[in-house]
């Protein structure tokens, strides 16, 4: 299992909880992680099922709809907020020149932090991402110099300068709309949480 389908799971636990698979594997979907992480719905329960094995969550109980089946109902334990900590802190202070995925994976659940510390990491964020553009550049001189390397893996660095200017302005109008008081943080109050559809819907 790979660190973002880790915390992904994990996080939905600890949004969710007490929360059975088909809800998370629904829920998800809506976010389209299939698609920004590669957690295809299948997966969700293999990570259930690991996460269980690792001590990160645990089974609470079982809730029963109808003639369906019943459905194993988790919630995290102590062990796996410290590790859901850990990967979130660890996604939300890195800035990956190429893979989109952490940038995605902390936004989803930034909330569980504090207002202070998501608003200290956006500001590294935007000074780390010129670092990483101004790498790229040694990258493309690098390529133009070289005798071996087509003139045109250049453009990989180009997109990733693009994408990682992109990823800048975006930081910085969730750093201004964090300061200016939007969303909920941690020991602020509860995030909200969606409701969820009763078994005929």
């Amino acid at each position: 299992m790979s660190s973002i389908t880790r915390l992904v799971v994990l996080g939905a636990v600890r949004q969710f909880q007490p929360v059975h698979g088909y809800f998370l594997r629904r829920e998800l979907m809506t976010w389209h992680v299939d698609e920004w992480a590669n957690i295809q719905p299948g997966s969700i329960y293999n990570a259930l099922r690991s996460l269980k094995q690792d001590g990160y969550i645990d089974e609470s109980g079982t809730e029963a709809a109808g003639k369906r089946p019943e459905r194993t109902i988790y919630q995290m334990t102590p062990q796996g907020e410290v590790e859901l900590m850990r990967l979130l802190r660890q996604n939300l202070w890195t800035v990956e020149t190429f893979d989109t995925k952490p940038v995605m994976a902390l936004t989803s659940f930034m909330f569980l932090l504090s207002r202070a510390e998501v608003i200290a990491a956006l500001k590294f964020r935007i000074t780390e991402i010129d670092a990483k553009i101004a790498s790229n550049g040694f990258d493309i001189k690098d390529v133009a110099r070289s005798s071996t390397t087509p003139a045109y893996v250049r453009e990989i660095f180009e997109l990733s300068s693009l994408r990682l200017r992109a990823e800048q302005d975006w930081a910085r109008g969730l750093y201004d709309r964090i300061v200016a008081g939007e969303y909920v943080f941690a020991g602020e109050g509860e995030a909200p949480r969606p409701r969820e559809s009763s078994p005929a819907e």
